[in-house]
């Protein structure tokens, strides 16, 4: 059966070739790579009968490998760096196409290596990361750096050194050292460290790698919850502790959350949300007056820095904020169906969770929801509080409060 090699070149510099890719070349039919490649290649392989093809887009590329090995032709596909670390392997395999494909890997060197390696920097118990054509919030950057000794990083041409450094300052890691390097293994080889300030006036080519050493490395602890009596508040309405802790709960918040809270109110949920994701953004969308002022004060009373308010119609206001990753409802304005169905229409899943007293909009949530996601969940909570009569006490329940929640969007 025909086999498909993929074969790490590592960081482009001959003197890092493997020997043993030399061998896996020279056996192949067919030997794919990239354009800037091939000469280089040609003249390491040695062999005059290999045919050497360009790499192309990559489902063409898929698509040839797949006629290549339905020939019975064995193909090497040649990849910079190690085929393992954020390359095209994971994308083959994750392609229907590849189903049934006999496959084996050679490891290159790559470029994190090469970056570690030139500052005598180990990577063990390293975080190694990719921001190269993938999207990573700041707050989820400032938190792996605050979690870990070393972070390294592949970067992109508006992803870079400089622009990690910025993250660093705007979170107050000033602590840390920020290294960069460009074009590893080659005569002209960029390498290049220093504090965050320092590092965000540089420029650096589009395609490098950098690494950010903490000295004082910790884990984020999430903080307790809060009590009512903590808040500032007056007759505005606010959800009572007990079922605050429930749709926190619900929420599953994570530190580098972006979080919508509709119908804020006072502001408690808002402020605990905010507690517990200090590496993210908390969006509070309120129309009353009164309540605004309320929120104001709650996020200064608890320095809550990542909160901005956002006064109006939630149905107009949710249009101007950032893409959430979650979205706690609490009150609508009777716009409930327009603002699910923003939600509903990003292209990332966002977990909703929505609560609900009154029959009606418990209705409404449920139909709507269920529109779009049928296996919604749903909770029902009934919170009693005890109250001394003379010399008995007894229990005031409030009003059942259902808390519905479900993933929209990202369909």
């Amino acid at each position: 059966m025909s086999l498909l090699t993929i074969v790490g070149i590592g960081p482009g510099s001959p003197g890092y070739f493997m020997p043993i890719a030399k061998e896996k070349m020279a056996r192949a039919h067919t030997v794919i790579a990239a354009k800037r490649l091939l000469p280089m290649l040609r003249e390491f392989c040695g062999v005059e009968d290999v045919d050497f093809r360009v790499m192309g887009k990559i489902k063409d590329t898929l698509t040839m490998i797949d006629d290549l090995l339905g020939q019975g032709k064995d193909v090497v596909l040649t990849v910079s760096g190690d085929p393992l670390m954020y390359s095209l392997y994971k994308t083959i395999l994750d392609d229907p196409v590849s189903e049934g494909w006999r496959i084996e890997i050679v490891p290159g060197i790559g470029s994190l290596q090469m970056l570690g390696a030139a500052f005598g920097e180990t990577m063990e118990d390293a975080r190694l990361l990719s921001v190269h054509g993938r999207s990573r919030s700041p707050g989820s950057i400032a938190m792996d750096v605050t979690e870990n000794g070393r972070v390294f990083f592949l970067c992109s041409k508006d992803q870079g050194p400089a622009w990690l450094s910025r993250i660093m300052l705007d979170y107050g890691l000033d602590q840390v050292t920020v290294f960069a390097g460009s074009d590893l293994s080659y005569e002209d080889q960029v390498l290049v460290s220093g504090p965050p300030a320092e590092m965000a006036e540089k420029e650096f080519p589009s395609l490098c790698v950098a690494m950010i050493k903490n000295p004082e490395p910790r884990k984020i602890t999430r903080p307790c919850f809060l009590s009512d009596e903590d808040f500032e508040r007056d007759k505005t309405p606010m959800t009572k502790e007990e079922i605050r802790v429930l749709i926190l709960h619900k929420m599953k918040l994570v530190p580098e959350d972006i979080v919508w809270d509709i119908g804020a109110g006072t502001g408690s949920v808002s402020i605990e949300c905010a507690r517990q994701v200090p590496f993210g953004q908390v969006h509070a969308v309120e129309k009353n007056e009164q309540a605004i002022r309320l929120i104001r004060k709650n996020r200064e009373k608890f320095s809550a820095d990542n909160l901005t308010i956002w006064e109006g119609d939630a149905s107009d206001q949710v249009k101007k904020l950032p893409v959430p990753t979650k979205v706690f409802i609490g009150g609508s304005g009777g716009k409930l169906e327009k603002i699910l169905d923003t939600i509903a229409a990003f292209d990332s899943p966002v977990r909703v969770t929505v609560s609900a007293v009154t029959l009606e909009t418990i209705a409404e949530t449920s139909e709507i929801l269920g529109r779009y996601d049928p296996e919604y969940d749903l909770i029902q909570a009934t919170v009693g509080r005890g109250r001394k009569i003379g010399h008995y006490h007894i229990v005031d329940t409030n009003n059942p409060v259902m808390i519905f929640t479900a993933l929209l969007g990202g369909k």
